[in-house]
């Protein structure tokens, strides 16, 4: 019966995955109240056709069930966990969910059971995520029950208007957990599969002991899965040269092991006389052997993906069925994607599931090509980097071009030389005998390895890139399919050019928008506990008050992104309005990053300070070009700069010895035709009244809370004199110090202001013509 005739699933399995993951994607971006009412939609129209599919004749299957399993992706994608809403020291009872070891420690994350705060007695929610940091050897395997005594404190995390939005999935925001005891924990229970977690210890001690420090961390990372047992350095190098996913236990290293696995058992089966087909026996063996693997290196969700789908193909084998390498790939993303929609979502395995579709999708060659093996790869080559470009983009900032010529000369000798020899090594820790020349040998190869990735390094103009806003995304995303689909060089350059055409023609929309000309626009940044707001003026001129926390913060990046985003690469004004650290501790990686033009500065700390940090960051920043002023020049007169005007109000006429930082904070009032912001630094109570008596004080539209809403600061007769409508309250969610103070946020509503807070709802952006102000959260 030909009209009956069903879809083929070589057909219908890879558009159902593909539609569930879009919709998983999508609705976590979206969020709404009707995801159940999708779900339900989607399961009944499966339903429908399972049961009256034959009666319709339905040979196009695949778009109706891709239409529902698209709803059901829109409706069960998971909204973020509850933050971390509590501060303290806790006495609880956890599930460890995963062990990242580096060298020397580990990384812990836990799930709370049960718990309490020690001083009041308050519950810890049951869910809240944990993560911590214990000495490699007494990290717990994953599974097991610890209780624990700990300091919770939230994670830093920063939320901020961007051309360039997260599209990352939802995750929640955790609590850090720092051990109040040493032992940190005591293990109350432990999983069934403790015995592999202890093979893993043993092969890691093994490695640590017998291999230097950079060859161990890359057997680890090879057949352990432990990426953080890389040094920072190696990884940045790694990554730019396009090799993360062979220093790492990837697709194509379960494929490679699981391949080697079976065709091994069946070369060992093939003369045997037990009168079943070695070839199936083989499979059947390699099913659990593939899937233990993954679980023994790590069990990350690209490990995962691969194993399933090589077990799904043995599975194939076994019952005497051809594989069909789309439908298999598409099986094991759903099989994998189903119980933990969140996994689906994860950039590595995304990116390993476009990796795969583009190389099993791609055309063959012709019998009459020459250096068949050579063209094979470097077509694979092209076209995995061609289909992972829009996501390696987007959330990674670049491309490494030099992926493509990588892959072609360097992954065959990772794969088939350091790959195994990594694994014959672990395989040592059970036979010694073979150690001494497996580590020499492997010893070798991964120093060759890095040698060529540190050689190739300097050639990756493109690692870094221009962050991308939706419009450009959608037209590297565009560019990239019909690259994959047009056959024919001339075809393939008319598409590169038309999408490098519309991508800079976006990008100058960008500009134009970003960069906003006649309007005064100020962002007041989400850097967490600290200050920095983003000004840009009139005639298209760029000011920063003061630069957030230093070092490895995540404001650092924070900043840097926006930056990025809005294509700016100089500041022309950085104004810094007191020496402390989450004020101008990201100083320095601007300096290193960016142009700057002029730097206003009161002059305390420079003379105050015992280390000389801040001489040595003005030093640093005169040896560039810059301009240094301080308070007593910028306080004599008002300062036109970039269509707007400028007032230094406070410390004047010069900082006062007898105050302290936090008093001496440089203070500016901004003007713009009819509307004007007071920019207060971390002012305090006895500046705020001098300030009143000088006089110089007006009325503002906006202010910027002193002080980050300390009770030290924004004191009543203050807020007489200023009388603002907006207030900006720049803090960190759940900063230790309990800032903003209620009696703060009290006083500044009586006074009829409106409160905008960075810790509650991320950075703010207020911009003015003048007249009307307009405010974006």
């Amino acid at each position: 019966m030909a009209g009956t005739r069903l879809a083929r699933p070589s057909l219908v399995l890879p558009w159902i995955a593909a539609a569930w993951l879009s919709g998983l994607f999508i609705g976590a971006q979206w969020q709404h109240e009707v995801a159940p009412v999708l779900v339900g939609v989607g399961l009944v129209g499966a339903l429908c056709i399972a049961a009256h599919g034959r009666e319709l004749g339905a040979r196009l299957w695949s778009a109706p069930l891709s239409f529902f399993a698209f709803c059901c992706g829109l409706g069960v994608s998971q909204a973020a966990p509850a933050p971390c809403l509590v501060r303290g020291e806790a006495q609880l009872t956890a599930r460890v969910e995963s062990v990242r070891h580096g060298f020397g420690d580990a990384s812990l994350r836990l799930r709370v059971l049960d718990g309490r705060l020690l001083d009041s007695r308050q519950a810890v929610p049951g869910g809240l995520g944990l993560t911590a940091k214990v000495e490699s050897t007494g990290a717990p395997p994953p599974g097991s029950i610890v209780a624990v005594e700990a300091e919770l404190r939230p994670r830093t995390r920063l939320r901020n208007p961007s051309p360039h939005p997260r599209l990352s999935p939802p995750r929640g925001d955790g609590c850090w957990a720092r051990w109040r005891e040493s032992p940190p924990l005591e293990i109350i229970g432990v999983p069934r599969w403790v015995v592999v977690d202890g093979a893993r210890a043993r092969v890691r001690a093994h490695m640590n002991e017998a291999l230097p420090q950079d060859v161990a961390g890359v057997a680890r990372a090879l057949v352990l899965g432990d990426g953080a047992a890389l040094g920072y350095t190696q990884r940045q190098t790694i990554a730019a040269v396009g090799l993360a996913h062979l220093f790492a236990v990837s697709g194509l290293h379960v494929a490679l092991v699981s391949g080697t696995m079976v065709h091994s058992l069946h070369w060992l089966i093939r003369g045997s006389a037990i009168g079943l087909d070695p070839r199936r026996v083989a499979a059947a063996l390699g099913i659990p052997l593939t899937l233990l693997h993954a679980f023994f290196a790590g069990g990350s969700p690209s490990a995962w993906r691969a194993a399933i789908t090589a077990a799904l193909t043995w599975s194939l084998v076994v019952m005497g069925r051809r594989p069909s390498a789309a439908s298999v790939t598409a099986g094991a993303a759903l099989i994998l994607s189903a119980p933990d929609p969140s996994m689906a979502l994860r950039p590595a395995f995304l990116l390993s599931i476009v990796a795969t579709s583009a190389i099993v999708s791609g055309p063959r060659l012709a019998p009459a090509t020459r250096w068949p093996r050579l063209v094979a790869s470097a077509t694979l080559s092209a076209r995995t980097l061609v289909a992972t470009t829009p996501m390696v983009w987007w959330w990674f900032g670049g491309v490494p071009l030099i992926g493509w010529l990588t892959n072609i000369l360097v992954l065959p000798f990772g794969s088939w030389v350091v790959i195994p020899l990594a694994h014959v090594f672990a395989l040592a820790t059970a036979f010694p005998a073979v150690a001494g020349p497996a580590g020499a040998a492997l010893t070798v190869a991964v120093h060759v390895l890095l040698s060529v990735c540190d050689t190739l390094a300097p050639l990756s103009v493109t690692r870094r890139l221009p962050p991308l806003d939706i419009a450009q995304g959608v037209v590297v995303l565009a560019g990239c399919l019909l690259l994959l689909i047009v056959r024919g060089w001339r075809g393939r350059i008319a598409v590169l050019a038309a999408a490098t055409l519309l991508w800079l023609g976006a990008n100058g929309v960008l500009v134009a928008r970003e960069q906003p000309r006649d309007l005064l626009r100020v962002s007041f940044v989400d850097v967490g506990q600290g200050d920095a707001t983003l000004i840009d003026f009139p005639n298209g001129q760029l000011g920063l008050v003061d630069t957030g926390q230093g070092g490895r913060h995540p404001a650092v990046r924070e900043l840097h992104s926006l930056l990025a985003a809005r294509r700016r690469s100089r500041i022309d004004l950085l104004i810094i309005t007191h020496g402390h650290p989450d004020h101008y501790g990201g100083l320095q990686p601007l300096i290193d990053e960016v142009e700057i033009t002029e730097l206003w500065l009161n002059g305390q700390l420079l003379t105050e300070e015992r280390d000389g940090a801040m001489a040595r960051l003005v030093s640093s920043v005169l040896a560039r070009g810059t301009r240094v002023r301080f308070a007593p020049e910028l306080c004599d007169d008002s300062h036109h700069f970039g269509g707007a005007r400028l007032e230094v109000l406070w410390p004047c006429p010069r900082y006062d010895p007898a105050l302290g930082l936090n008093d001496n904070s440089i203070t500016l009032r901004l003007v713009f035709g009819g509307r004007s912001f007071l920019l207060t630094g971390d002012l305090e109570r006895e500046s705020e009244r001098r300030l009143v008596e000088s006089g110089r004080l007006q009325p503002v539209d906006v202010l910027k809370v002193a002080h980050h809403g300390s009770r030290t600061s924004t004191t009543p007769f203050f807020l007489a004199a200023v009388h603002p409508s907006l207030a900006v309250v720049s803090s960190g969610a759940g900063n230790r110090y309990g800032h903003p103070s209620p009696s703060v946020i009290a006083r500044l509503r009586k006074a009829g202001a409106r409160v905008l807070r960075t810790d509650v709802r991320g950075g703010v952006i207020i911009r003015t013509d003048g007249e009307q102000l307009e405010i974006r959260r």
